[in-house]
């Protein structure tokens, strides 16, 4: 082959290469014109290093960004904003975007390198393969800023500090960009022995121009006190429909394009991969919709795990089931291997925030076979929520009565949680066991912990609620009787802390599972279908629920007997609703009666004896026969006192409907007393904001009121709406009824006022 080429220049050598003289004057030409440019470069270099600007006037460096339209970087326009700020004025600080695998670090890089470009800067782009890349890509970028390579030379040489050399030309050059992507090892940026925060090293923030890092390292003390952290988050559903849209303008409509955008958890590497599948000439689900469909079936498939390279890293970094690999593989490194098992562990929750109360050493003991402590779980959390594979929220879900928690639970992104999970379930099948029986005993255990704690659980118990279904989907770990009896124990300890909206919702997926593997008419049923019409009930939708107490009270006499102590219990709740939507005749006959049967059957003493007098006392007291309703509650206090003690809830409440009685027949100075003190107990035993306190202050005002205290109960009925809003919402009936008490007590005040 060489000698063909040769024969092939020697054909059509031209005619003067057989005359020397003519020969021998083009190389003395060629020399001089060697000589002057040497010459030249070297003036360039030194009026450039003098005047302190960028020498060439190329506006591209020496290693070229990815190529970005910027019309289709979609929904980060702030975090450009801040960028571009940042390039007009560093003010000694440098810029980190970071953020898990797959959001987008690279390409919004590359959108801040190609404003740049075009506002006249010069542009360096490092893509980072270890510490010697990174020194050639700074090499090449202060000689592409005009610095000149005997100056680089004599920092090489022994003694001489390269890094300061070149950051000493940097804080003299204007108007450029350095990016160094794919920063995510510290060691690889650092000096030996020290930090990237100690600034010694690559990254300093002391250049006129802009250094921007790209990294999965979310941490601020990796990066130091110069460092401006901007955090990535996925896409919002109309910005992640237009990435679709511009990948695939034929994939479907605006609306589907953001369902799938949704349904991928708008993490723009997804959303690349989809756009690229739709468009495939071979593909079998060539719109959104249909992509969409299959991704129940063929998850894994469609995200790219079939990739043939997947434990190259920079492959990895590009197939959105193997990215995260690359973070848990250096964390592997740094010598935090539970990071790995952890996420496979928490992959197995429900999609929504993790209780910190339950990722204990004892679950992770459980997941990976053997023993582990504290130090080496926290070590992991920080690992997994430094590389962003895990979220720490400011606030927790807006719930009545959750306020801002911050560091109470952990997220994972729904597409990291759900690959992940499929990961273990499809890669590691033999370990599969093991995780659902710890994620099943922590649940279980939290349970068990959030019975005895009373009002310090509130706040896990909220957390818990999407999580403990996930027992009955496991009925060879937990049996499905255990596992309803845990999700109604949860309820209860929702049902205290006024959280009726989250109770409703595990009461109703109780009754699903026994209505569907028990039957409608089987006890158990029953059972739930009366604790799921009461939850009603709490939430003010006084209607619907006696409607299902009346049904379930005819299926229980029909199936039970009248008699049967499940029976008594659907008569007395129908009675019980019915007060509350103001039928007291019809709720007091059924008080009555059921009072008789469960004195004859269970005793005068029994818990729901005692129950259907208080209930049957305050009918009577609706009905105006308060001298009826006074002996019936001072005999039920008595009783209560006895046999549950002084500061049982039921014994507050026979207080409470007492006072209540006292205030009904025209003595409120001794009802406000009675209410007082009750109030008090509450707030001792119970904390200010359960529901039952708060019924107490209402009751308080309300006395308070009647006695011509108006200024007195308006304060007391400020707080009391305050806590109800708080703990019950807005609309439910007691807020209303607080809120129409408030304001009848401020025009009253009012009135008095205008009197003086």
């Amino acid at each position: 082959m060489l000698g063909t080429v040769a024969e092939r220049a020697g054909a059509v050598a031209p005619e003067w290469v057989g005359h020397p003289w003519v020969v021998w004057t083009v190389f003395g030409a060629l020399g001089v014109l060697s000589a002057g440019l040497a010459t030249a470069s070297r003036w360039l270099d030194g009026a450039a290093e003098n005047d302190g600007g960028p020498a060439t006037s190329a506006r591209t460096g020496s290693l070229h960004p990815p190529h970005v339209v910027l019309q289709r970087v979609r929904g980060r326009d702030r975090e450009i904003a801040r960028l571009r700020a940042l390039l007009r004025k560093p003010d000694g600080r440098f810029a980190v975007l970071c953020a898990v695998g797959g959001m987008g670090k690279t390409t919004l890089a590359a959108a801040l390198a190609e404003y740049a470009r075009r506002d006249g800067y010069t542009v360096f782009w490092i893509r980072l393969r270890g510490p010697e890349s990174l020194t050639d890509g700074f090499i090449q970028a202060a000689v592409g800023c005009g610095m000149p390579r005997t100056a680089i030379s004599g920092a090489q040489s022994v003694g001489g500090n390269l890094p300061d050399a070149v950051w000493r030309h940097f804080s003299r050059t204007r108007k450029w960009l350095l990016v160094v992507d794919n920063a995510d090892e510290a060691e690889q940026i650092s000096p030996d022995g020290e930090g990237v925060a100690d600034y010694r090293g690559w990254i300093r923030p002391y250049g006129r121009g802009l250094l921007l890092v790209t990294s999965r390292d979310t941490s601020s003390a990796t990066w130091g006190h110069a460092a401006e952290l901007i955090r990535l988050e996925p896409l919002p559903a109309a910005a992640g429909g237009k990435v679709l849209l511009d990948s695939a303008p034929d994939g479907g409509t605006p609306v589907e394009a953001q369902a799938l955008s949704s349904r991928l958890g708008g993490l723009p590497l997804a959303l690349q991969a989809a756009g690229r599948y739709v468009t495939g000439s071979t593909s079998r689900h060539r719109d959104f919709a249909a992509y969409q469909n299959a991704l129940q079936e063929e998850l894994t498939a469609l995200v790219g795990a079939d990739n043939p390279r997947p434990t190259d890293p920079n492959v990895a970094r590009s197939t959105v089931r193997r990215t995260w690999e690359v973070s848990l593989d250096q964390l592997d490194r740094e010598g935090v291997p539970l990071a790995r098992p952890l996420l496979r562990q928490l992959s197995l929750f429900a999609e929504a925030p993790v209780p910190l109360a339950f990722i204990t050493p004892r679950l992770l003991t459980t997941a990976v076979g053997r023993p582990v402590g504290q130090a080496a779980l926290d070590q992991a959390l920080t690992g997994l929520e430094r590389y962003g594979l895990l979220g720490v929220p400011a606030e927790e879900p807006s719930v009545p009565g959750a306020g801002p928690r911050a560091g109470s639970s952990v997220t994972l992104h729904p597409l990291v949680r759900e690959i992940t999970a499929l990961a273990l379930t499809t890669d590691e099948t033999d370990r599969l066991h093991r995780y659902e029986q710890a994620m099943t005993d922590a649940l279980r255990s939290e349970v068990t912990d959030l019975r005895i704690a009373g009002a310090a659980g509130w706040t896990t118990a909220r957390l818990l609620v999407p999580h403990l279904p996930l027992l009955l989907d496991h009925p060879a770990l937990v049996p499905s009787e255990e596992a309803r009896a845990d999700l109604n124990t949860l309820a209860d300890v929702l049902g205290d802390a006024g959280s009726y909206a989250l109770q409703l919702g595990l009461r109703q997926t109780v009754l699903a599972h026994c209505a569907e593997f028990l039957g409608d008419q089987h006890p158990d049923t029953f059972t739930a279908r009366n604790h799921f019409a009461n939850s009603l009930h709490s939430l003010g939708r006084y209607e619907q629920s006696e409607g299902i107490h009346r049904q379930n009270l005819a299926d229980r006499i029909r199936a039970l007997g009248p008699e049967h102590p499940d029976s008594l219990t659907s008569r007395s709740n129908v009675g019980y609703v019915l007060q509350l939507r103001g039928q007291f005749a019809e709720a007091a006959s059924l008080h009555s009666m059921v009072l008789a049967d469960r004195t004859r059957l269970l005793g005068a003493d029994h818990f729901l004896t005692l129950i259907s007098r208080d209930n049957l006392a305050k009918s009577f007291d609706q009905l105006g026969d308060h001298t009826a309703a006074t002996t019936l509650h001072t005999q039920n206090i008595a009783e209560c006192t006895r046999v549950l003690g002084p500061d049982h809830p039921l014994t507050f409440t026979s207080r409470d409907n007492l006072a209540a009685t006292v205030n009904h027949q025209g003595d409120p100075a001794r009802a406000a007393e009675l209410h007082r003190t009750v109030f008090a107990d509450r707030s001792r035993a119970f904390g200010p904001d359960h529901p039952h306190t708060l019924t107490s202050g209402n009751n308080l005002a309300t006395a308070l009121h009647r006695m011509g205290e108006h200024a007195q109960a308006a304060e007391l009925l400020e707080q009391t709406l305050a806590g109800r809003v708080r703990i019950l919402g807005t609309d439910h009936p007691d807020s209303l009824d607080t809120r129409s008490q408030l304001a009848v007590c401020r025009s009253e005040t009012g009135r008095r006022q205008q009197r003086r």
